[in-house]
């Protein structure tokens, strides 16, 4: 089970594999002599800190073969150097202008850039700890799991203090939540082939999956906080050769997930870029179309220099094999609508964002009209706080399945909202507490029901409107001539068919 998984990974003495002991050689401390003052305290910040020490270790990528390591108290070239062993016994010192022959070197820039984000992360863990109450760092991961869609942002900004502790347990996690989500649905929803409604005893079943759902959410902007630097080596093997890594996100069919899917895409980045162009072009499906169009969009909105290389992957036409269908024609108006946004976002973003921001916060004001007064009930659009409106709408559930209502309005509104995805901060994607208590309704069984029936329906009219197999009648021929395949190679490949029969 994930849970079990995860917890387990939270075991206590769990360390960077790098250093295995903490021991000192007795002589390192007399060698401090070779170096300045400024120096020394530095030397000897990192001698006493055995925490730090570990995380610029890991931070750093030290290779795999490396059995000592020079770390760099200065010039990257001249030194001076504390050298380390790989098991983190601190060797020696040597001053400016000794070499460390072939050593692997951590500069001075990585040492301070590092120090600088362990400090930040110390001061979450603080604030993690202020948060829990004194009940310790596990009860706000379980949160990831328990909270669903009432994970708070200063819940969410607690808990990436522990991100890059726990980056490949996050990625990994992702990918069981998706499998969980697809196991529970191979069980429920041949329950719901002639209901919308589920027993009794399926609550606790439905409450699971609601929370699953949202954690699949969580823990993939948890896993990708930190791009590609803490991406497992193995990530892109999991996902095969025709996944994306929203695609486990993208495929339940709703918008925060979407979302947080588009979001990872954006902070990987570049490595992700000729599997998204690969994928979009060969997309046959509603889901896959959005997916890829979704991933190139935000790699786009987020990386300026990868900007002409992924409108030009949106200008791809549908394959051949769905030209002329409801997929084919669906596909083709969604590529349009990407191009679009595409084009807009280039030429005319801030006013783009600020009509976004607009738009969200009038649908802010309708929502809280019917509650009772407070400091979120706004009465004018341009009241809201365009942060807040913003992730208001990353938060809502709406979805973009086939039969879903208002689907062409959400699947239009999820493609506008991406440019501000794309360049928001992780925590921007959560509303704060106080404004979560304000709008959220308290979870019902329906709530699932929901999700699972939105499913059940769009998986029905999938398997029915399958694309055949082979070229489409009103489709360009396969064989290259320009006609249309009803008027060139159909007669032949059936009289074939039935030669063979």
């Amino acid at each position: 089970m994930p849970r079990e998984f995860f917890f387990g990974a939270l075991r206590p003495g769990r360390v960077c594999p790098l250093i295995t002991s903490m021991g000192h050689a007795h002589h390192f401390l007399s060698r401090l002599d070779r170096v300045a003052l400024p120096h020394v305290e530095l030397a000897l910040s990192l001698y006493r800190d055995e925490g730090l020490l570990r995380y610029i270790f890991d931070r750093a990528r030290v290779p795999e073969g490396a059995e000592r390591v020079a770390l760099s108290l200065d010039h990257p070239e001249d030194g001076p150097f504390l050298i380390v062993t790989r098991g983190g016994r601190f060797v020696t010192c040597l001053g400016e202008g000794m070499k460390v022959s072939n050593l692997p070197v951590v500069t001075r820039g990585q040492i301070d850039a590092i120090s600088a984000k362990i400090g930040e992360l110390r001061e979450r863990l603080e604030a993690a700890k202020a948060l829990t109450g004194g009940k310790g760092v596990r009860s706000l991961l379980r949160r990831i799991y328990e909270a669903g869609d009432e994970l708070s942002r200063e819940e969410f900004l607690a808990i990436t203090a522990l991100q890059p502790l726990y980056a490949h347990e996050f990625m990994a996690l992702y990918f069981d939540a998706a499998c969980e989500l697809e196991d529970v649905r191979n069980i429920l929803l041949p329950q719901l082939r002639k209901t919308d409604k589920l027993r009794s005893t399926y609550e606790d079943a439905l409450r699971a999956y609601w929370q699953t759902f949202w954690a699949l959410g969580h823990l993939i902007v948890l896993a990708t906080l930190d791009g590609q630097e803490t991406l497992h080596p193995k990530a892109l093997d999991w996902l095969g050769e025709r996944a994306t890594l929203s695609w486990a996100a993208t495929r339940q069919g709703y918008v925060p997930l979407a979302v947080r899917g588009a979001w990872a895409t954006a902070r990987v980045g570049k490595i992700l870029l000729p599997r998204y162009k690969r994928y979009y072009a060969d997309a046959l499906s509603l889901l896959q179309n959005i997916d890829g169009g979704l991933g190139l969009l935000a790699l786009g909105c987020r990386h300026s220099r990868l900007r002409a290389e992924i409108e030009k992957a949106l200008g791809a036409d549908v394959p051949a094999t769905i030209k002329g269908t409801t997929h084919g024609n669906f596909a083709l108006a969604l590529r349009s609508v990407v191009r679009k946004v595409a084009e807009t976002e280039r030429t005319w973003g801030a006013e783009r964002q600020k009509g976004l921001e607009n738009f969200c916060a009038e649908i802010w004001v309708s929502y809280m009209a019917d509650r009772p007064p407070g400091p979120f009930r706004f009465e004018r659009p341009e009241d809201v706080p365009g942060d807040l409106a913003c992730a208001f709408m990353a938060n809502a559930i709406q979805c973009y399945l086939h039969r879903a209502e208002g689907r062409g309005n959400t699947i239009a509104l999820l493609f506008l909202m991406i440019p501000w995805v794309a360049r928001a901060a992780p925590q921007e994607l959560y509303l704060p507490r106080d404004a979560l208590r304000a709008l959220r309704i308290p979870w019902s069984p329906q709530h699932t029901l929901d999700l699972l029936c939105s499913m059940r329906d769009h998986e029905g009219i999938m398997k029915r409107q399958a694309p055949p197999e082979g070229p489409a009648r009103k489709g360009p021929c396969p064989c290259g001539s320009g006609k249309k395949y009803k008027r060139c190679c159909e007669e032949k490949d059936a009289a074939a068919s039935s030669t063979e029969t």
